[in-house]
């Protein structure tokens, strides 16, 4: 099928001779139209003619393929159909549309799906790890506090201590322990002073009262867990699974190493004479070396997470039902209760401390 001339004009191609269009001839189509027509939209975008983007390609050159051009060749990378398409219609390349010289020339690359993902891989790495291991850092600096945290232990005692005083006289008065789905109603219940008061309220002041560092110990908790808010802003789902795909991709991009350092010199050499060096082995190899402590430890790191959200679940006797999602929910909550009590508390003391300035 022969193309329209104006709709191929302007549009990067192979070095060397001329595309059709550009000698004013019709240029031929083998692909459906719509596909074609995606390729050219996407490939706008990859500022470079064919012929140098075959040669970056194998040089797994990041200078000249930044992460959003690999992303949109990633998006480009033919089926088996559009390459014997192609290949065998028996048609010039200089001859052929916009789409199908993209096919011939780049498309051909060994393995080029495989080669542009471990592209993509090295281009992602640091940001990547930085927010995975920032992720499940959060989580275990969570489970860290809300277990280990002498404070909050301090707290939860007092509160406990209070929950019985009230409940005396019923069945509910010699409680070992509450639920914590119970935490976030404790600013809720009030009680019938004068000016009224929250029960979260009361803990703090009988909290404060019974440690030696009084307040500060309460300011020290919350500060404390601004890691629990931290984490309940996460699915633990979606991190261990994010986590566990990085990893997966790096043992991927060594696969790819281990095939392409098995090729043999015969094949090096055929890339070479056909569009450029391959030095897919020249730069993984390295990269994998340096990378390869990082991701174990990442490995490690998240091994460590799951044990924690098994072991903090498990600490507070939360119902196999309960989610972590859930449960770090239910800290988070009381965690912006207990800053907003604080902030009271340092609020009064101020207007206290103005009246006795003026009586004095």
């Amino acid at each position: 099928k022969a193309a329209n001339p104006a709709a191929s004009a302007g549009r990067g191609g192979a070095a060397g001779a001329p595309p059709a269009t550009a000698r004013g001839e019709s240029a031929v189509t083998l692909l459906d139209p719509k596909r074609a027509n995606n390729l050219g939209i996407i490939l706008s975008a990859v500022k470079l003619p064919f012929d140098a983007m075959r040669r970056a390609v194998l040089a797994m050159d990041t200078a000249a393929l930044p992460l959003d051009s690999v992303n949109a060749l990633l998006k480009c990378v033919p089926s088996a159909e559009e390459l014997e398409l192609v290949a065998n219609a028996g048609v010039p390349t200089a001859a052929l549309g916009f789409a199908e010289r993209f096919v011939a020339e780049v498309g051909t690359v060994p393995r080029l799906q495989k080669r542009l993902e471990c592209l993509a891989y090295l281009l992602r790495f640091e940001g990547s790890l930085r927010a995975a291991a920032c992720d499940v850092a959060a989580v275990s600096a969570a489970c860290g506090t809300l277990c280990n945290s002498a404070d909050l232990r301090r707290l939860l005692g007092v509160t406990l201590w209070l929950g019985n005083a009230l409940n005396g006289n019923s069945f509910r008065g010699s409680a070992e322990g509450f639920r914590t789905d119970a935490l976030p109603r404790l600013a809720e219940l009030r009680t019938n002073s004068t000016p009224p008061s929250s029960l979260l309220a009361v803990a703090l002041q009988h909290c404060a009262a019974a440690s030696e560092e009084g307040w500060a110990a309460l300011e020290r908790l919350a500060q404390q867990l601004g890691s629990v808010k931290a984490a309940a802003r996460l699915s633990m789902t979606e991190v261990a699974d994010e986590a566990g795909r990085f990893i997966g991709s790096l043992a991927a991009v060594k696969d790819e190493l281990s095939f392409h350092s098995r090729a043999s010199r015969s094949a090096s050499a055929a890339a070479a004479a056909d569009g450029g060096a391959d030095r897919l082995v020249e730069v993984l190899e390295p990269f994998v070396n340096s990378v390869e402590p990082r991701v174990e430890a990442l490995c490690d790191e998240l091994k460590a997470m799951q044990a924690a959200l098994v072991a903090t679940h498990a600490f507070f006797a939360e119902e196999a039902k309960t989610s972590m999602e859930a449960f770090f929910s239910r800290w988070a909550t009381f965690a912006g209760q207990l800053e907003a009590a604080l902030a009271h508390e340092t609020e009064g003391k101020h207007l206290e401390g103005s009246k006795r300035a003026r009586r004095a």
